[in-house]
């Protein structure tokens, strides 16, 4: 039978907002919330910045650096070719054949000759126009392709040589359908005009060294046409888009032709970062803009443009580097920084719940212990901190060894660095030593033809032993560096400080007769017992600094009415120890707070393109391992800029004692007495 008890309902569990509020955070665990993830973002974004200047900023050095190599091997390619108008202008078969056109058998032998000479000179093209512009002569003469015949009066390098005398122009061939840099010079008689003769060269060996690269390199002519490039889909296309009349005077010289020819590649600014430098993009919406690409992949994307002005033409030349690799590694240094400030938050809540956990435990062992005993506490103590100090000790005495260890590898590390460093500016400066040389061979060689020509071979087989001689000296100089690079040290030996000074003005006696510079020289007598100075260094080295001093007087005094290099050579009275060598010109002189920094590498006052600024320091760098001094003296009242090159002083060469012997036999002295002369 049921009872009839009334039923007690049973308790609801809470409704679900309820539930949900007890187990959301307190305010003060959302404030730390935010603040944990604020202060990551904010790291992270600084992390961001900073590597995306950085290597931003590594790309604009390294693209530079690139530029510098760049230009030099354009202007290098463009300056090979200087001499030819001038060698044939000498040749008397080019006169004649522009004052009797239809000779048959002159046109035949300047064809020959034309011929010869480019192949010599590795030019693409040479030939001889009359005053209308037609072709009478040519290299090509026997090709499918010839010029002869052609009339190129519409050419601007043939209309400048006409009015000016020479002419440089940069276009496709209008027979030949190839690129080409045109020289051209005008050629007269007795003050008449006779014609012209150009030179055409190929630069495509420049444009497959710059494919090699990484980076994008181009070069684009006033009118913003890109003629030179890494990249061929940009060829003959512009910068930004050209204007009618651009268009239509390019159309006229018939400059640039082919298929897309002066379609604009749509560069847009993103940002500016320098002078210099800027983030551009190209634009999407141009089919023609497709960007180069890895692979031979063709994409859109930034790049951080490098570029400069060519000196002595209206070029620019640019270096093209995408960005994305940059915003790559600043992505990921933002991802590191955020990790790293995520763990060094989450560990130091770690240690600051330790901290109290492992605080209670000491408080309640610390209450027990000092029931138990206090004395026995307190030993405890002690000991705990005597072990303590010990560890401490022996890990600074370990820490102080590690440091040690640590300094003596980075001072060796520094040390190979500044050798490696000084290895660079060597090699940069090297082609400024040699560029005397190689005019030197250049004068001697065409002197050594015409003296052929003329029927003197005794003259020509003495600028052949010259030019010998001049070969030998640049394998000389260019084995230093190797000797250098090896740590080997320098080959130190008693050197005529006459026949240095003799084979150092030999290399600049071109200039010194085209400048019109006196040199004046001014040397003691030597001790009765020597038969010359001598001093204690490598003969190659010292006609190094020796050269490169008088080439900078040289700049110094361009623009100077008077202009004189006097070198002097003296001895201390008190201390004859050591020879003293004084460099000084006529030029606008030193200021104090240009002489402050001369030796410091890449600090030049030359205009810019004249110089890299390594000369004087090098120079100074071959000194002091020569165990000598070189400085720029003070101001004088006089003028002029003059420097001091200390070295000590060394006995004759087989010479262990006082004893007079004949002066020795100096084979390569040489000097400015000659100008006057016809050239050796």
């Amino acid at each position: 039978m049921n009872s009839l008890r009334p039923s007690v309902p049973s308790p609801r569990p809470p409704r679900w907002p309820a539930r949900i509020a007890a187990r959301l955070p307190s305010a003060s665990q959302t404030a730390k919330a935010l603040a944990f993830v604020a202060l990551v973002a904010a790291g992270a974004w600084t992390a961001y910045r900073y590597a995306e200047r950085a290597e931003t900023s590594a790309i604009i050095e390294r693209a530079a650096h690139r530029l510098d190599v760049d230009e030099s091997t354009l202007k290098g390619e463009l300056t090979r070719y200087d001499y030819l108008p001038a060698l044939l202008s000498l040749n008397p078969d080019i006169a004649e054949l522009l004052r009797h056109p239809t000779d048959p058998a002159l046109i035949s032998r300047v064809n020959r000759y034309l011929a010869d000479v480019t192949t010599d000179s590795q030019a693409a093209a040479i030939y001889v126009l009359d005053l209308s512009g037609t072709t009478l002569a040519a290299s090509n003469w026997n090709q499918s392709v010839s010029f002869v015949g052609q009339n190129f009066s519409y050419r601007p390098y043939f209309i400048d040589a006409l009015h000016s005398g020479t002419g440089r122009f940069y276009g496709l061939g209008s027979t030949s359908r190839l690129p080409g840099y045109f020289y051209a010079a005008r050629i007269g008689e007795g003050g008449r005009v006779l014609g012209v003769v150009a030179t055409k060269i190929s630069l495509d060996p420049i444009e497959a060294l710059w494919k090699r690269g990484d980076e994008t390199v181009l070069v684009a002519d006033a009118n913003g046409v890109v003629f030179l490039t890494s990249f061929p889909g940009w060829k003959y296309r512009t910068l930004h888009p050209l204007s009618a009349a651009a268009r239509a005077r390019i159309d006229t010289k018939r400059q640039y032709q082919g298929p897309g020819a002066l379609e604009a590649i749509g560069l847009v600014r993103r940002r500016l970062l320098a002078p210099n430098a800027e983030i551009d993009a190209v634009s999407a919406p141009n089919p023609l803009a497709a960007s180069p690409g890895r692979n031979g992949i063709e994409r859109r994307t930034d790049f951080v443009v490098v570029s400069r002005r060519v000196s002595g033409t209206d070029w620019r030349i640019m270096s093209m580097t995408e960005i994305a690799p940059a915003r790559k590694s600043a992505r990921y240094a933002a991802l590191v920084a955020a990790l790293a400030l995520s763990l060094a938050t989450i560990g130091t809540l770690y240690l600051v719940q330790r901290r109290k956990v492992i605080a209670q435990r000491l408080a309640m062992r610390e209450t027990l212990e000092r029931m138990n005993d206090e004395l026995e506490r307190k030993v405890t103590r002690r000991t705990g901190a005597l072990a303590r100090a010990n560890n401490s000790l022996r890990s600074e005495i370990a820490e102080h060894k590690r440091t040690e260890a640590t300094l003596k590898s980075t001072l060796e590390e520094l040390v190979q660095a500044g050798k490696m460093a000084l290895i660079g500016q060597m090699s940069a400066g090297i082609t400024h030593e040699l560029n005397q040389p190689l005019a030197a061979l250049r004068t001697l060689s065409d002197n050594a033809l015409l003296f052929l020509q003329r029927g003197r071979p005794e003259e020509a087989e003495n600028n052949l032993r010259v030019i010998g001689g001049l070969i030998e000296r640049m394998g000389k100089i260019t084995a230093q560096l190797r000797r250098f690079s090896r740590k080997a040290p320098a080959e130190l030996a008693p050197v005529a400080v006459e026949r240095a000074l003799a084979n150092a003005l030999f290399l600049v006696e071109l200039r010194l007769r085209k400048e019109n510079v006196e040199v004046v020289r001014h040397a003691p007598e030597p001790p009765s017992a020597y038969s010359e100075w001598f001093v204690l260094a490598d003969a190659n080295r010292l006609e190094q600094v020796l050269v490169n001093l008088f080439a900078n007087a040289l700049d110094a005094m361009l623009e100077s009415p008077v202009r004189q290099l006097s070198i002097t050579m003296r001895t201390d009275d008190a201390d004859d120890a050591f020879v003293d060598i004084v460099v000084a010109d006529t030029g606008p002189g030193i200021s104090d707070a240009v002489r402050a920094r001369l030796f410091e590498p890449f600090f030049t006052t030359k205009p810019p393109g004249a110089g890299l600024g390594l000369g004087l320091a090098i120079s100074a760098g071959i000194v002091r391992e020569l165990g000598g001094t070189l400085k720029a003296d003070a101001p004088s009242p006089a003028g002029g800029a003059s420097f001091t090159l200390r070295l000590r002083r060394a006995t004759e060469p087989g010479r262990t004692d006082e004893t007079t012997g004949p002066r020795p036999t100096d084979t390569n002295r040489t000097g400015t007495d000659d100008a006057d002369k016809e050239p050796r």
